[in-house]
């Protein structure tokens, strides 16, 4: 199994024109705005307007008419509010990703503590059917205290022992304790970009476990295309912090 993920939305505007209720999209137009984005080659409303027109608020209406405009030195107004140590607009972007790891990876996802998580519940979701080479992870050492092929073996038994309790009749939240935490699970995981960002620069950095890192960067790499001022740099500013 090879961790995996996917973007599955992030903020858009609202479609919903309810009477009496639709002043500030009239009166600012540039939050309909679309721009062309990349990874799926068709026209979509660009996620960092609301980001954007929060932070111009912090400088009153004329500043807010400005939205889409550059920085006076031709700088996207995102990245020259971060460059100035200002991200708190960053919170008004927000992602959702499906994500399929061991987990142990999971359970360093959710210490993160300002996202959300929906997770694949072992008490009662039942693994009978499930096959050894798709249901872990098998981690590449760098050295040969453990071995690839033994690891396998491990995960055959503990899988085979896992299904034969439930022959027997026992149920899922017991038979589960004989799983290692190799196993697969899903997660569904929601966060503003500013913790986004706080959480890709702790786990892609080198330090990070490897599982971790190769997972992160598919989060990154589908991140960046639609919130790229919101990330721009990330990468090369360093470990971010507990």
């Amino acid at each position: 199994m090879k961790p995996y993920a996917e973007l599955l939305e992030f903020n858009q505007p609202n479609p919903v024109y309810k009477q009496g209720h639709t002043r500030v999209r009239d009166s600012f137009p540039g939050l309909r705005d679309k721009r062309q984005v990349r990874m799926w080659g068709q026209t979509i409303y660009d996620p960092e307007r609301i980001s954007e027109f929060a932070g111009r608020w912090d400088y009153g209406t004329k500043n807010a008419e400005r939205l889409g405009q550059t920085a006076k030195d031709g700088t996207p107004i995102i990245k020259k509010w971060i460059d100035s140590g200002e991200q708190s607009m960053l919170e008004m972007g927000h992602a959702t990703v499906f994500i399929e790891c061991s987990r142990t990876v999971s359970h360093e996802l959710v210490r993160h503590r300002l996202a959300s998580f929906q997770q694949e519940s072992q008490r009662f979701t039942k693994y009978d059917d499930a096959e050894d080479w798709e249901f872990f992870y098998n981690p590449m050492t760098e050295d040969d205290v453990i071995e690839g092929p033994a690891i396998q073996a491990h995960y055959v038994s503990s899988l085979k022992l896992y299904k034969d309790l439930r022959a027997g009749g026992v149920s899922p939240q017991l038979a589960r304790y004989v799983l290692p935490n190799a196993t697969r699970t899903r997660i569904i995981m929601s966060a503003n970009m500013r913790e986004w960002v706080h959480i890709i620069k702790l786990r892609l950095h080198s330090s990070a476990q490897p599982e971790m890192r190769e997972l992160m960067q598919q989060i990154y790499d589908q991140l960046v295309e639609v919130f790229p001022q919101s990330l721009e740099g990330v990468l090369e500013q360093g470990r971010g912090v507990r």
